[in-house]
């Protein structure tokens, strides 16, 4: 589910529950605007949480960071 995929996401990168929500929505291929709309926030917003969630994963792109989030929703779901 969403939330069980978010909720492992936390923990495994040391993100904040909007980050982890923010991470697992641009793995489904979202665009900043996209996740705004579903999250409630302006594609700004998202950005910076980008910006933080890159930091902590140690990577420059959205790609980079989303890669990482596929492989470990797929490592817990093994």
């Amino acid at each position: 589910s969403d939330r069980s995929s978010i909720d492992a996401l936390m923990p495994a990168f040391g993100l904040t529950a909007r980050e982890a929500e923010v991470l697992y929505w641009v793995s489904k291929g979202k665009t900043n605007r996209d996740v705004g709309d579903i999250l409630g926030l302006s594609p700004r917003t998202v950005h910076k949480h980008l910006e933080h969630i890159f930091a902590k994963l140690g990577v420059e792109t959205r790609t980079a960071a989303a890669t990482q989030a596929i492989n470990k929703l797929r490592t817990n779901a093994d």
